[in-house]
């Protein structure tokens, strides 16, 4: 009898503790995923008719901090201060750029330290054209 009754209660509670380990599987590892760069503005290798005002990069989840700056065809700096969180978007960085950018490639380069504390790096290009 009190066997019988120890494989009823095993019987019932398993499924439940199955989905518990399975609930607690997804959470840790939609916690551990680190975000991606899902947009940038302008796209990188784009080639514009005018110089943009800002960049910005988007990304898949919360971003903690990070930097983003923009160097000019004679490796100047074209952007103003070191960018960095969107106060609007916690998901995007963004700095504005410098006004009167000559045609030319620039480039993009940024840094960003997630909610999760992993850091990574960015970089691309565009184009102004002539």
């Amino acid at each position: 009898m009190v066997q019988r009754a120890a494989t009823e209660v095993v019987r019932r509670v398993a499924p439940v503790g199955a989905l518990v380990v399975a609930a607690l599987a997804l959470a840790t590892g939609s916690a551990l995923a680190h975000v991606t760069l899902v947009s940038s503005s302008p796209m990188a290798n784009a080639k514009l008719g005018r110089p943009p005002a800002s960049v910005s990069l988007t990304f898949s989840g919360p971003i903690r901090s990070g930097t983003l700056s923009v160097t000019g065809p004679d490796g100047r700096k074209a952007s103003t201060g070191s960018g960095g969180r969107d106060p609007r978007n916690i998901d995007r960085l963004l700095v504005q750029l410098k006004a009167g950018l000559k045609p030319g490639r620039y480039t993009v380069y940024g840094n960003t330290i997630a909610a999760d504390t992993h850091h990574q790096t960015w970089t691309f290009s565009f184009t102004v054209k002539r």
